[in-house]
Protein backbone atom coordinates (compact mmCIF):
# COMPACT_ATOMS: atom_id res chain seq x y z
CA UNK A 1 0.00 0.00 0.00
CA UNK A 2 0.79 3.70 -0.94
CA UNK A 3 2.91 5.08 2.18
CA UNK A 4 0.69 8.16 2.21
CA UNK A 5 -2.94 5.91 2.19
CA UNK A 6 -1.64 3.73 4.82
CA UNK A 7 -1.07 6.81 7.05
CA UNK A 8 -4.14 8.69 5.67
CA UNK A 9 -6.00 4.89 6.14
CA UNK A 10 -4.71 4.23 10.01
CA UNK A 11 -5.71 7.81 11.17
CA UNK A 12 -8.97 7.27 9.64
CA UNK A 13 -9.40 4.51 11.71
CA UNK A 14 -8.00 5.41 14.98
CA UNK A 15 -10.42 8.57 14.53
CA UNK A 16 -13.43 6.47 14.13
CA UNK A 17 -12.65 4.47 17.11
CA UNK A 18 -11.56 7.72 19.04
CA UNK A 19 -14.83 8.99 18.41
CA UNK A 20 -17.19 5.79 18.04
CA UNK A 21 -18.23 6.59 14.16
CA UNK A 22 -17.50 5.23 11.06
CA UNK A 23 -18.40 6.25 7.52
CA UNK A 24 -22.00 7.93 7.23
CA UNK A 25 -23.93 7.75 4.28
CA UNK A 26 -25.96 11.68 3.59
CA UNK A 27 -29.44 9.73 4.54
CA UNK A 28 -31.45 6.30 5.40
CA UNK A 29 -32.15 4.30 3.11
CA UNK A 30 -35.58 2.35 2.88
CA UNK A 31 -35.92 -0.77 0.99
CA UNK A 32 -39.19 -2.86 0.43
CA UNK A 33 -38.99 -5.84 2.05
CA UNK A 34 -40.06 -7.79 -0.86
CA UNK A 35 -37.05 -7.13 -3.25
CA UNK A 36 -35.75 -10.18 -0.97
CA UNK A 37 -39.14 -12.18 -2.46
CA UNK A 38 -39.93 -11.13 -5.96
CA UNK A 39 -39.79 -13.59 -8.44
CA UNK A 40 -40.47 -11.07 -10.93
CA UNK A 41 -37.40 -8.59 -9.75
CA UNK A 42 -35.04 -11.98 -8.68
CA UNK A 43 -35.25 -13.10 -12.74
CA UNK A 44 -34.33 -9.05 -13.88
CA UNK A 45 -31.42 -9.30 -11.16
CA UNK A 46 -30.02 -12.43 -12.72
CA UNK A 47 -29.90 -10.87 -15.62
CA UNK A 48 -27.64 -8.34 -14.16
CA UNK A 49 -25.60 -10.69 -11.87
CA UNK A 50 -24.94 -12.43 -15.52
CA UNK A 51 -23.53 -9.32 -17.18
CA UNK A 52 -20.37 -9.02 -14.60
CA UNK A 53 -17.20 -11.05 -13.64
CA UNK A 54 -17.20 -13.81 -11.14
CA UNK A 55 -14.58 -15.97 -9.60
CA UNK A 56 -14.58 -19.76 -10.96
CA UNK A 57 -11.53 -21.02 -9.72
CA UNK A 58 -8.32 -20.32 -8.59
CA UNK A 59 -5.31 -21.11 -10.38
CA UNK A 60 -4.03 -24.13 -8.26
CA UNK A 61 -6.88 -25.91 -9.55
CA UNK A 62 -5.43 -25.73 -12.79
CA UNK A 63 -2.09 -26.56 -12.57
CA UNK A 64 -0.93 -28.01 -15.79
CA UNK A 65 -1.99 -27.47 -19.37
CA UNK A 66 -5.21 -29.40 -20.17
CA UNK A 67 -6.20 -28.72 -16.60
CA UNK A 68 -9.78 -28.10 -16.34
CA UNK A 69 -12.81 -27.28 -14.19
CA UNK A 70 -16.80 -27.53 -15.11
CA UNK A 71 -19.32 -25.54 -12.93
CA UNK A 72 -22.21 -23.65 -13.30
CA UNK A 73 -22.65 -20.03 -12.86
CA UNK A 74 -26.43 -18.87 -12.28
CA UNK A 75 -27.12 -21.16 -14.73
CA UNK A 76 -24.62 -21.52 -17.43
CA UNK A 77 -22.72 -25.18 -17.18
CA UNK A 78 -18.85 -23.77 -18.10
CA UNK A 79 -15.76 -25.57 -18.70
CA UNK A 80 -12.99 -23.78 -17.87
CA UNK A 81 -9.51 -24.98 -19.36
CA UNK A 82 -5.81 -24.00 -18.38
CA UNK A 83 -4.07 -23.67 -22.42
CA UNK A 84 -0.87 -23.90 -23.84
CA UNK A 85 0.66 -20.46 -23.25
CA UNK A 86 -0.45 -20.78 -19.61
CA UNK A 87 -3.64 -18.54 -20.01
CA UNK A 88 -7.40 -19.82 -19.28
CA UNK A 89 -10.11 -19.97 -20.97
CA UNK A 90 -13.87 -20.37 -20.33
CA UNK A 91 -16.27 -22.18 -22.34
CA UNK A 92 -19.97 -22.93 -22.58
CA UNK A 93 -19.95 -26.62 -21.26
CA UNK A 94 -22.43 -27.48 -24.16
CA UNK A 95 -21.71 -29.41 -27.20
CA UNK A 96 -22.49 -27.90 -30.45
CA UNK A 97 -24.56 -30.62 -32.06
CA UNK A 98 -27.29 -31.72 -30.11
CA UNK A 99 -26.72 -30.05 -26.85
CA UNK A 100 -25.47 -32.22 -24.61
CA UNK A 101 -23.15 -31.49 -21.64
CA UNK A 102 -19.40 -32.20 -22.59
CA UNK A 103 -17.49 -32.56 -20.19
CA UNK A 104 -18.98 -34.44 -16.93
CA UNK A 105 -16.38 -34.73 -14.50
CA UNK A 106 -15.52 -32.05 -12.00
CA UNK A 107 -11.82 -31.58 -12.63
CA UNK A 108 -8.94 -33.20 -14.50
CA UNK A 109 -6.60 -32.84 -17.33
CA UNK A 110 -7.08 -33.33 -20.55
CA UNK A 111 -5.87 -32.75 -24.58
CA UNK A 112 -9.64 -33.10 -25.90
CA UNK A 113 -13.05 -33.22 -24.28
CA UNK A 114 -15.50 -35.10 -26.55
CA UNK A 115 -19.42 -35.11 -25.92
CA UNK A 116 -20.60 -38.96 -24.82
CA UNK A 117 -23.53 -38.66 -27.04
CA UNK A 118 -21.93 -38.82 -30.52
CA UNK A 119 -18.29 -38.44 -29.98
CA UNK A 120 -18.02 -34.65 -30.92
CA UNK A 121 -14.55 -33.81 -30.00
CA UNK A 122 -13.27 -30.55 -28.95
CA UNK A 123 -9.71 -29.22 -28.16
CA UNK A 124 -7.88 -27.28 -25.13
CA UNK A 125 -9.29 -24.15 -27.49
CA UNK A 126 -12.71 -24.93 -27.83
CA UNK A 127 -12.34 -25.76 -31.43
CA UNK A 128 -14.28 -28.30 -32.68
CA UNK A 129 -11.65 -30.76 -34.14
CA UNK A 130 -13.91 -34.45 -34.55
CA UNK A 131 -17.18 -35.51 -35.32
CA UNK A 132 -18.05 -39.27 -36.71
CA UNK A 133 -18.98 -39.81 -40.05
CA UNK A 134 -18.14 -36.20 -40.83
CA UNK A 135 -19.65 -36.89 -44.63
CA UNK A 136 -23.09 -36.81 -42.92
CA UNK A 137 -22.02 -32.53 -42.14
CA UNK A 138 -21.22 -31.49 -45.44
CA UNK A 139 -21.37 -27.48 -45.85
CA UNK A 140 -20.94 -27.38 -42.17
CA UNK A 141 -18.43 -25.06 -41.40
CA UNK A 142 -16.37 -26.27 -38.65
CA UNK A 143 -14.75 -23.59 -37.76
CA UNK A 144 -18.21 -21.79 -36.68
CA UNK A 145 -18.81 -24.55 -34.33
CA UNK A 146 -16.24 -24.73 -31.63
CA UNK A 147 -17.65 -24.32 -28.18
CA UNK A 148 -19.30 -20.86 -26.76
CA UNK A 149 -16.18 -18.43 -25.08
CA UNK A 150 -16.96 -16.81 -22.72
CA UNK A 151 -14.80 -13.61 -21.66
CA UNK A 152 -11.82 -14.68 -18.58
CA UNK A 153 -9.10 -13.52 -17.38
CA UNK A 154 -6.33 -14.46 -14.59
CA UNK A 155 -6.02 -11.63 -12.11
CA UNK A 156 -4.72 -11.65 -8.72
CA UNK A 157 -4.07 -15.89 -8.85
CA UNK A 158 -7.84 -15.91 -10.18
CA UNK A 159 -10.35 -16.80 -12.86
CA UNK A 160 -13.01 -14.33 -13.31
CA UNK A 161 -15.21 -15.35 -15.77
CA UNK A 162 -18.25 -13.09 -17.33
CA UNK A 163 -21.05 -15.69 -18.24
CA UNK A 164 -22.50 -13.45 -21.24
CA UNK A 165 -20.80 -13.78 -24.81
CA UNK A 166 -18.86 -10.86 -26.00
CA UNK A 167 -18.87 -8.76 -22.59
CA UNK A 168 -16.05 -6.57 -21.68
CA UNK A 169 -14.16 -7.96 -18.74
CA UNK A 170 -10.79 -6.02 -17.44
CA UNK A 171 -10.47 -7.00 -13.47
CA UNK A 172 -7.71 -4.27 -13.21
CA UNK A 173 -10.33 -1.27 -14.70
CA UNK A 174 -12.92 -2.77 -12.64
CA UNK A 175 -10.75 -2.79 -8.83
CA UNK A 176 -9.01 0.67 -10.37
CA UNK A 177 -5.66 1.43 -10.04
CA UNK A 178 -4.92 2.20 -6.44
CA UNK A 179 -6.85 -0.74 -5.03
CA UNK A 180 -5.65 -3.53 -7.47
CA UNK A 181 -2.21 -2.22 -7.06
CA UNK A 182 -3.06 -3.08 -3.39
CA UNK A 183 -4.28 -6.51 -3.83
CA UNK A 184 -1.16 -7.17 -5.85
CA UNK A 185 1.05 -5.97 -3.35
CA UNK A 186 -0.63 -8.65 -0.42
CA UNK A 187 0.88 -11.25 -2.59
CA UNK A 188 -2.43 -12.89 -3.25
CA UNK A 189 -1.49 -13.74 -6.99
CA UNK A 190 1.26 -16.22 -5.61
CA UNK A 191 -1.00 -17.84 -2.86
CA UNK A 192 -2.17 -21.37 -1.58
CA UNK A 193 -5.63 -22.41 -1.80
CA UNK A 194 -6.09 -24.20 1.55
CA UNK A 195 -10.34 -25.09 1.50
CA UNK A 196 -12.53 -24.74 -0.93
CA UNK A 197 -16.23 -24.66 -0.22
CA UNK A 198 -19.47 -24.07 -1.84
CA UNK A 199 -22.86 -23.71 0.04
CA UNK A 200 -26.69 -23.64 -1.08
CA UNK A 201 -28.05 -21.08 1.11
CA UNK A 202 -31.75 -20.81 1.81
CA UNK A 203 -32.22 -17.10 1.33
CA UNK A 204 -31.68 -14.29 -1.41
CA UNK A 205 -28.48 -13.60 -2.60
CA UNK A 206 -28.95 -9.58 -1.69
CA UNK A 207 -29.12 -11.14 1.99
CA UNK A 208 -25.83 -13.27 1.53
CA UNK A 209 -24.10 -10.10 -0.30
CA UNK A 210 -25.38 -7.57 2.85
CA UNK A 211 -24.17 -10.24 5.76
CA UNK A 212 -20.08 -9.74 4.61
CA UNK A 213 -21.04 -5.64 4.01
CA UNK A 214 -22.20 -4.83 7.25
CA UNK A 215 -19.83 -4.23 10.22
CA UNK A 216 -22.57 -2.91 12.44
CA UNK A 217 -23.36 -6.35 13.60
CA UNK A 218 -19.94 -7.38 14.43
CA UNK A 219 -20.01 -6.72 17.62
CA UNK A 220 -23.82 -7.40 18.26
CA UNK A 221 -24.46 -10.63 17.15
CA UNK A 222 -21.01 -12.09 16.99
CA UNK A 223 -19.94 -11.02 20.92
CA UNK A 224 -17.91 -14.26 21.63
CA UNK A 225 -16.45 -14.37 18.17
CA UNK A 226 -15.39 -11.43 15.63
CA UNK A 227 -15.96 -9.30 18.29
CA UNK A 228 -12.72 -10.31 20.36
CA UNK A 229 -10.77 -9.51 17.31
CA UNK A 230 -12.53 -6.48 15.28
CA UNK A 231 -14.09 -3.56 16.07
CA UNK A 232 -17.84 -3.25 15.49
CA UNK A 233 -19.57 -0.31 13.34
CA UNK A 234 -16.20 1.39 12.69
CA UNK A 235 -15.47 1.57 8.73
CA UNK A 236 -13.51 3.00 6.19
CA UNK A 237 -15.17 3.16 2.71
CA UNK A 238 -13.38 3.95 -0.55
CA UNK A 239 -15.49 3.32 -3.67
CA UNK A 240 -14.43 3.24 -7.47
CA UNK A 241 -17.28 3.06 -10.34
CA UNK A 242 -18.15 -0.84 -9.29
CA UNK A 243 -15.90 -1.92 -6.57
CA UNK A 244 -15.36 -0.73 -3.13
CA UNK A 245 -12.55 -1.28 -0.36
CA UNK A 246 -14.49 -1.80 2.79
CA UNK A 247 -11.55 -1.71 6.31
CA UNK A 248 -12.85 -2.67 9.39
CA UNK A 249 -10.34 -1.43 12.35
CA UNK A 250 -8.99 -4.45 14.35
CA UNK A 251 -8.71 -3.86 18.29
CA UNK A 252 -5.18 -3.36 18.32
CA UNK A 253 -5.06 -0.47 15.84
CA UNK A 254 -4.87 2.15 18.50
CA UNK A 255 -1.67 0.76 19.42
CA UNK A 256 -0.07 1.90 16.40
CA UNK A 257 -1.67 5.91 17.41
CA UNK A 258 2.13 7.43 17.46
CA UNK A 259 3.97 4.77 15.77
CA UNK A 260 6.94 5.28 12.97
CA UNK A 261 4.31 5.07 9.91
CA UNK A 262 7.35 2.63 8.53
CA UNK A 263 7.47 0.43 11.54
CA UNK A 264 4.20 -1.44 11.01
CA UNK A 265 1.73 -2.10 8.27
CA UNK A 266 -2.00 -1.63 8.47
CA UNK A 267 -2.80 -4.45 6.97
CA UNK A 268 -1.49 -6.04 10.46
CA UNK A 269 -4.16 -3.84 12.01
CA UNK A 270 -7.36 -3.91 10.03
CA UNK A 271 -9.70 -6.57 7.43
CA UNK A 272 -9.89 -5.12 4.07
CA UNK A 273 -12.52 -6.38 2.04
CA UNK A 274 -12.12 -5.36 -1.63
CA UNK A 275 -15.63 -5.93 -3.15
CA UNK A 276 -16.16 -6.63 -6.99
CA UNK A 277 -19.75 -5.84 -7.97
CA UNK A 278 -22.14 -7.57 -7.89
CA UNK A 279 -21.38 -9.95 -5.46
CA UNK A 280 -17.57 -11.13 -5.05
CA UNK A 281 -15.24 -10.33 -1.92
CA UNK A 282 -11.30 -10.20 -1.76
CA UNK A 283 -10.58 -9.99 1.58
CA UNK A 284 -7.59 -9.39 3.14
CA UNK A 285 -6.14 -10.73 6.34
CA UNK A 286 -2.86 -10.62 8.51
CA UNK A 287 -1.95 -14.16 7.41
CA UNK A 288 -4.48 -15.43 4.99
CA UNK A 289 -7.43 -14.29 2.11
CA UNK A 290 -10.79 -14.91 2.06
CA UNK A 291 -12.49 -15.26 -1.50
CA UNK A 292 -16.05 -14.91 -1.47
CA UNK A 293 -18.41 -15.32 -4.85
CA UNK A 294 -21.87 -15.21 -3.68
CA UNK A 295 -24.43 -15.49 -6.88
CA UNK A 296 -28.25 -16.04 -7.03
CA UNK A 297 -29.67 -18.96 -7.43
CA UNK A 298 -31.13 -19.79 -11.55
CA UNK A 299 -34.49 -20.64 -10.00
CA UNK A 300 -35.58 -19.33 -6.96
CA UNK A 301 -35.23 -16.19 -5.08
CA UNK A 302 -34.89 -17.72 -1.88
CA UNK A 303 -32.14 -19.21 -2.70
CA UNK A 304 -28.61 -18.26 -3.38
CA UNK A 305 -24.83 -20.46 -3.63
CA UNK A 306 -21.96 -18.97 -1.75
CA UNK A 307 -18.43 -20.16 -2.55
CA UNK A 308 -15.63 -19.24 -0.09
CA UNK A 309 -11.98 -19.97 -0.72
CA UNK A 310 -9.58 -20.13 2.34
CA UNK A 311 -5.77 -18.87 0.79
CA UNK A 312 -2.62 -18.49 2.34
CA UNK A 313 0.11 -16.06 1.29
CA UNK A 314 2.25 -19.23 0.63
CA UNK A 315 1.84 -22.97 1.03
CA UNK A 316 1.62 -23.82 4.83
CA UNK A 317 5.45 -25.56 5.90
CA UNK A 318 5.31 -26.38 9.27
CA UNK A 319 2.11 -28.54 11.39
CA UNK A 320 2.15 -24.94 13.60
CA UNK A 321 0.99 -23.00 10.28
CA UNK A 322 -1.47 -25.62 9.26
CA UNK A 323 -2.98 -25.09 12.61
CA UNK A 324 -3.19 -21.53 12.31
CA UNK A 325 -5.07 -21.76 9.08
CA UNK A 326 -7.39 -24.39 10.28
CA UNK A 327 -8.07 -22.37 13.59
CA UNK A 328 -9.15 -19.71 11.29
CA UNK A 329 -11.40 -21.72 9.18
CA UNK A 330 -13.19 -23.09 12.16
CA UNK A 331 -13.99 -19.55 13.51
CA UNK A 332 -15.17 -18.65 10.02
CA UNK A 333 -16.98 -21.68 9.71
CA UNK A 334 -18.46 -21.03 13.46
CA UNK A 335 -19.41 -17.32 12.94
CA UNK A 336 -21.70 -17.85 9.85
CA UNK A 337 -23.20 -21.33 10.74
CA UNK A 338 -23.89 -20.89 14.09
CA UNK A 339 -24.57 -16.86 13.72
CA UNK A 340 -24.45 -14.80 10.73
CA UNK A 341 -26.23 -17.95 8.56
CA UNK A 342 -28.41 -18.94 11.26
CA UNK A 343 -29.92 -15.27 11.78
CA UNK A 344 -30.14 -14.13 8.65
CA UNK A 345 -32.20 -16.80 6.93
CA UNK A 346 -35.01 -15.55 8.92
CA UNK A 347 -34.91 -12.80 6.70
CA UNK A 348 -35.76 -14.63 4.03
CA UNK A 349 -38.63 -16.64 6.27
CA UNK A 350 -39.90 -13.17 7.12
CA UNK A 351 -40.13 -11.69 3.93
CA UNK A 352 -42.77 -13.70 2.78
CA UNK A 353 -44.88 -13.77 5.98
CA UNK A 354 -43.64 -11.18 8.15
CA UNK A 355 -45.98 -8.63 7.15
CA UNK A 356 -43.32 -5.75 7.33
CA UNK A 357 -43.51 -3.13 4.12
CA UNK A 358 -40.06 -1.65 4.35
CA UNK A 359 -36.23 -2.54 5.95
CA UNK A 360 -34.07 0.62 7.03
CA UNK A 361 -30.83 0.74 6.02
CA UNK A 362 -28.91 3.43 8.66
CA UNK A 363 -26.31 5.78 7.76
CA UNK A 364 -24.07 3.80 9.35
CA UNK A 365 -24.99 0.90 7.03
CA UNK A 366 -22.96 2.82 3.86
CA UNK A 367 -21.77 -0.55 2.34
CA UNK A 368 -25.33 -1.93 1.91
CA UNK A 369 -26.81 1.20 0.96
CA UNK A 370 -24.53 1.46 -1.96
CA UNK A 371 -25.38 -2.34 -2.92
CA UNK A 372 -28.73 -1.90 -2.94
CA UNK A 373 -28.81 1.09 -4.64
CA UNK A 374 -26.51 -0.08 -7.78
CA UNK A 375 -28.68 -3.11 -7.76
CA UNK A 376 -31.89 -1.41 -7.83
CA UNK A 377 -30.25 1.18 -10.51
CA UNK A 378 -29.37 -1.94 -12.54
CA UNK A 379 -32.43 -3.55 -12.88
CA UNK A 380 -33.79 -0.14 -13.85
CA UNK A 381 -31.37 0.16 -16.48
CA UNK A 382 -32.11 -3.43 -17.84
CA UNK A 383 -35.96 -2.22 -17.90
CA UNK A 384 -35.60 0.80 -19.78
CA UNK A 385 -33.26 -1.32 -22.36
CA UNK A 386 -36.46 -3.62 -22.64
CA UNK A 387 -39.19 -1.18 -23.04
CA UNK A 388 -36.59 0.38 -25.79
CA UNK A 389 -35.95 -2.89 -27.73
CA UNK A 390 -39.73 -3.47 -27.42
CA UNK A 391 -40.92 -0.24 -28.83
CA UNK A 392 -38.43 -0.60 -31.81
CA UNK A 393 -39.91 -3.92 -32.46
CA UNK A 394 -43.09 -2.67 -32.10
CA UNK A 395 -42.23 0.50 -34.82
CA UNK A 396 -44.30 0.33 -38.60
CA UNK A 397 -42.88 3.50 -40.21
CA UNK A 398 -45.92 5.59 -41.69
CA UNK A 399 -46.71 4.48 -45.56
Amino acid sequence: MDRDEKIRLTQRLIAHVDNDSTDYADDLLRVPFAVFNDPDLAAKERDVVRRFPHIVAHMDELEKTGSYITTELIGTPLLVVKQNDGTVKAFSNVCRHRGSKVEFGESGCKRVFACPYHNWSYGKDGALRGMPHAEGFDGMDRAEYGLVEFPCEVRHGLVWVVPTVGADLDIKAVLGDKHDAEVADTGMAGSFQVRKETWKLDMNWKIAVDGVQDSYHLCQLHTKTVCNYLEGNITALDVVDRSWRLVVARKAITEVRDADPDSFDVRDYSLANYTVYPGTMLVTEPNHFEIWTIVPDKDDPNVSHCTIRLLSPRKPETPREERILDKNWELLMETLHAEDWFVTKTITDNAAFGQVDELIYGRNELPGQLFHKMVAGDVEALEREGATATAAADYTPAG
